[in-house]
Protein backbone atom coordinates (compact mmCIF):
# COMPACT_ATOMS: atom_id res chain seq x y z
CA UNK A 1 0.00 0.00 0.00
CA UNK A 2 1.03 3.54 -0.86
CA UNK A 3 1.24 6.38 2.11
CA UNK A 4 -0.21 9.26 1.62
CA UNK A 5 1.82 12.20 0.59
CA UNK A 6 3.52 13.95 4.11
CA UNK A 7 1.98 17.18 4.97
CA UNK A 8 2.72 17.71 8.51
CA UNK A 9 6.49 16.27 10.37
CA UNK A 10 5.81 16.13 14.30
CA UNK A 11 8.99 16.37 16.61
CA UNK A 12 7.82 14.89 19.97
CA UNK A 13 9.51 15.92 23.33
CA UNK A 14 12.29 13.37 23.07
CA UNK A 15 13.33 14.14 19.69
CA UNK A 16 13.17 17.87 20.35
CA UNK A 17 15.24 17.54 22.99
CA UNK A 18 17.65 15.77 21.17
CA UNK A 19 17.82 18.51 18.42
CA UNK A 20 17.79 21.78 20.83
CA UNK A 21 20.53 20.54 22.78
CA UNK A 22 22.66 20.43 19.68
CA UNK A 23 21.83 23.55 18.64
CA UNK A 24 22.79 25.08 21.72
CA UNK A 25 25.92 23.24 22.12
CA UNK A 26 27.27 22.84 18.66
CA UNK A 27 29.84 25.16 16.78
CA UNK A 28 27.59 27.47 14.98
CA UNK A 29 29.99 27.94 11.91
CA UNK A 30 29.42 24.68 10.22
CA UNK A 31 26.61 22.54 9.97
CA UNK A 32 25.50 19.82 11.69
CA UNK A 33 22.56 17.62 12.07
CA UNK A 34 21.41 13.86 12.38
CA UNK A 35 18.81 11.16 11.35
CA UNK A 36 15.30 11.40 12.56
CA UNK A 37 13.45 8.48 13.43
CA UNK A 38 9.53 7.47 13.83
CA UNK A 39 6.64 6.26 12.06
CA UNK A 40 4.37 7.50 8.77
CA UNK A 41 0.91 7.36 9.55
CA UNK A 42 -1.70 8.75 7.49
CA UNK A 43 -0.35 12.29 6.07
CA UNK A 44 1.79 12.75 9.49
CA UNK A 45 5.31 12.00 10.25
CA UNK A 46 5.76 11.25 13.71
CA UNK A 47 9.45 11.69 14.78
CA UNK A 48 10.28 9.85 18.37
CA UNK A 49 14.00 9.87 17.98
CA UNK A 50 16.75 12.25 16.63
CA UNK A 51 19.86 11.59 16.27
CA UNK A 52 23.16 13.58 16.89
CA UNK A 53 26.24 13.95 14.42
CA UNK A 54 28.50 11.26 15.73
CA UNK A 55 31.91 11.28 16.35
CA UNK A 56 32.93 10.35 13.10
CA UNK A 57 30.88 13.23 11.14
CA UNK A 58 31.87 15.37 8.83
CA UNK A 59 31.19 19.15 9.33
CA UNK A 60 31.91 22.48 7.53
CA UNK A 61 29.85 25.66 6.58
CA UNK A 62 27.74 24.12 4.34
CA UNK A 63 28.35 20.40 4.59
CA UNK A 64 27.67 17.60 6.48
CA UNK A 65 27.65 14.03 6.82
CA UNK A 66 26.61 12.07 9.29
CA UNK A 67 28.80 9.26 11.48
CA UNK A 68 27.12 6.45 9.48
CA UNK A 69 27.75 3.52 11.97
CA UNK A 70 26.72 5.93 15.10
CA UNK A 71 23.58 6.42 13.17
CA UNK A 72 22.93 3.20 12.56
CA UNK A 73 23.46 2.12 16.24
CA UNK A 74 20.63 4.49 17.03
CA UNK A 75 18.21 3.47 14.30
CA UNK A 76 18.88 -0.33 16.01
CA UNK A 77 17.92 0.70 18.60
CA UNK A 78 15.22 2.82 18.10
CA UNK A 79 13.54 -0.53 16.02
CA UNK A 80 14.16 -2.31 18.60
CA UNK A 81 12.58 0.01 21.44
CA UNK A 82 8.94 0.71 19.54
CA UNK A 83 9.55 -0.11 15.97
CA UNK A 84 10.79 3.25 14.53
CA UNK A 85 12.12 3.37 11.47
CA UNK A 86 14.46 6.42 9.40
CA UNK A 87 12.02 8.86 8.24
CA UNK A 88 14.40 11.53 7.44
CA UNK A 89 17.23 14.31 8.52
CA UNK A 90 17.91 16.96 10.19
CA UNK A 91 20.83 19.31 9.78
CA UNK A 92 21.45 23.10 9.74
CA UNK A 93 22.38 25.80 7.46
CA UNK A 94 24.72 28.64 9.28
CA UNK A 95 25.05 30.30 6.62
CA UNK A 96 22.07 30.54 4.98
CA UNK A 97 18.45 29.88 4.84
CA UNK A 98 16.23 26.59 6.32
CA UNK A 99 15.78 25.57 2.65
CA UNK A 100 17.17 22.64 1.18
CA UNK A 101 20.38 23.23 -0.78
CA UNK A 102 20.89 21.87 -4.39
CA UNK A 103 23.44 19.26 -2.85
CA UNK A 104 19.96 18.48 -0.10
CA UNK A 105 18.10 17.59 -2.73
CA UNK A 106 20.51 15.67 -4.62
CA UNK A 107 20.89 13.52 -1.45
CA UNK A 108 17.57 12.89 -0.94
CA UNK A 109 16.88 12.08 -4.82
CA UNK A 110 19.91 9.11 -4.26
CA UNK A 111 18.17 8.45 -0.99
CA UNK A 112 14.77 7.82 -2.21
CA UNK A 113 16.09 6.32 -5.81
CA UNK A 114 18.00 3.05 -3.74
CA UNK A 115 15.89 0.21 -4.00
CA UNK A 116 17.16 -1.37 -1.01
CA UNK A 117 15.92 1.96 1.47
CA UNK A 118 12.41 1.21 0.18
CA UNK A 119 11.69 5.24 0.70
CA UNK A 120 8.58 6.53 -0.98
CA UNK A 121 9.15 9.79 0.89
CA UNK A 122 11.85 11.06 3.44
CA UNK A 123 11.61 14.35 5.14
CA UNK A 124 14.19 16.85 6.35
CA UNK A 125 13.87 19.25 8.84
CA UNK A 126 16.46 21.95 8.56
CA UNK A 127 17.49 24.61 10.76
CA UNK A 128 19.21 28.28 9.99
CA UNK A 129 20.33 31.19 12.11
CA UNK A 130 18.88 34.18 11.80
CA UNK A 131 18.77 37.23 14.17
CA UNK A 132 20.86 35.43 16.77
CA UNK A 133 18.07 32.28 17.15
CA UNK A 134 17.54 29.32 15.19
CA UNK A 135 14.54 29.22 12.82
CA UNK A 136 13.25 25.41 11.43
CA UNK A 137 11.72 24.41 8.56
CA UNK A 138 10.41 20.73 7.55
CA UNK A 139 10.37 19.57 3.95
CA UNK A 140 8.80 16.70 1.81
CA UNK A 141 11.05 14.67 -0.83
CA UNK A 142 8.67 12.25 -2.88
CA UNK A 143 8.61 11.70 -6.50
CA UNK A 144 11.37 14.51 -7.37
CA UNK A 145 9.41 16.87 -5.36
CA UNK A 146 10.66 18.86 -2.47
CA UNK A 147 7.96 20.38 -0.87
CA UNK A 148 7.84 22.65 2.63
CA UNK A 149 5.25 20.69 5.05
CA UNK A 150 3.83 21.99 8.56
CA UNK A 151 5.95 21.14 11.62
CA UNK A 152 4.85 20.35 15.01
CA UNK A 153 6.96 20.91 17.96
CA UNK A 154 6.44 19.44 21.05
CA UNK A 155 8.16 21.19 24.40
CA UNK A 156 11.11 19.81 25.41
CA UNK A 157 9.93 20.59 29.03
CA UNK A 158 7.84 18.47 28.63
Amino acid sequence: MTQQPVTTVHLTAPATRIVTTELRTADHTTETGGILLGHHTHDTITVHHAGTPGPAAVRTPTFFLRDLAHAQALADEAFANDGSVWVGEWHTHPTSRPIPSARDAATYGQLLNDPELGFHSIIAVIFARHAGRWEGAAWACRLGRIEPVRMQISSSTG
